[in-house]
């Protein structure tokens, strides 16, 4: 991952922690007014309103609100309940560790601007620097020049979702076929002609791609058998190797990551479900993997 895109979430990291602390400061004017009050001393507001903030934003992090890239699609309204709850943490510290202890004054409105200005800052600030991580990914800087490995339906798939996603910090060049079946010289993505990418050759080809295309990224989506070469040559040359679950003919939600004996494996869990039940056994299996980890 380039640097750039790590240096703009640490700066909205700093951004948003001013924000909220600001937004905390304003809650407190709103609240008691322009005037400072004797009866609620700004200064300890102050001093208290930075630790909830640093909970806030450390709840944030810890929870890769700050994730690069972004989540996208329908999984954007999940940094919001984030936000949310993060100033529910944020809030709660406030509550314990100044207002109960204060014996003359005690606001619950305070809380309440407290949380929403500061969400309100934290929704504002991520539409921006979202907006500034799509400006890169449409000029082309400091994103992944990626190889497809594979000339199928995978590929096809998975080359639409990265054209069509303005957060993806991937760029493809163009496509291997491996076995050398796919007879056009470029790779057809929809049913557009625009929508079309080059086809560079067959996997003996690889070298001499890559060093000509300053290849930086490489997805393999197709000739599993050479998936431990292609390991040994993206390790060799300094390139970022991934490949598409379905290459194994498993697909994203089946997966599963486990611990067994203090070791992390990979699960692949079989999920059939039909029927007038299927709304109710998705519901029920999701709260088995949410609150227990269970498959």
């Amino acid at each position: 991952m380039s640097r750039s895109w790590i240096y703009l979430r640490i700066v909205q990291i700093l951004v948003d922690l001013l924000g909220v602390y600001g937004a905390f400061l304003l809650s407190y004017f709103l609240r008691v007014g322009w005037i400072l009050s004797t009866d609620f001393p700004f200064r300890p507001f102050a001093c208290a309103s930075i630790f909830s903030v640093i909970f806030w934003i450390g709840f944030l992090i810890l929870s890769k609100y700050y994730r690069i890239p972004p989540r996208s699609g329908g999984r954007v309204g999940y940094d919001f309940l984030l936000a949310l709850l993060g100033g529910s943490i944020g809030v709660g510290l406030m509550i314990v560790t100044y207002f109960f202890r204060s014996e003359l004054f005690f606001s619950r409105l305070i809380n309440i601007y407290s949380i929403f200005f500061g969400s309100l800052f934290l929704f504002l600030s991520q539409l921006v620097f979202r907006s500034l991580m799509a400006l890169q990914k449409k000029r082309g800087k400091d994103v992944y020049r990626t190889l497809i490995v594979g000339a199928n339906r995978v590929a096809e798939k998975l080359i639409q979702s990265i054209e069509t996603n303005a957060y993806a910090p991937y760029r493809v060049v163009g496509v291997i076929d491996p076995y050398g079946l796919y007879k056009n010289s470029k790779f057809k993505i929809s049913n557009s002609k625009k929508d079309m990418v080059p086809l560079l050759g067959k996997l003996d080809k690889l070298e001499i791609v890559c060093h000509q295309q300053k290849i930086t990224a490489l997805i393999q989506c197709d000739a599993f058998e050479h998936t431990i070469n292609l390991i040994s040559f993206c390790d060799e040359n300094n390139i970022k190797f991934q490949f598409d679950p379905a290459l194994r003919g498993i697909y994203e939600e089946n997966l599963r990551i486990r611990e067994v004996a203090g070791q992390t494996l990979i699960s692949f869990v079989q999920r059939d479900y039909s029927g007038t039940k299927k709304t109710t056994y998705r519901i029920i299996d999701w709260i088995l993997r949410q609150v227990f980890d269970v498959d």
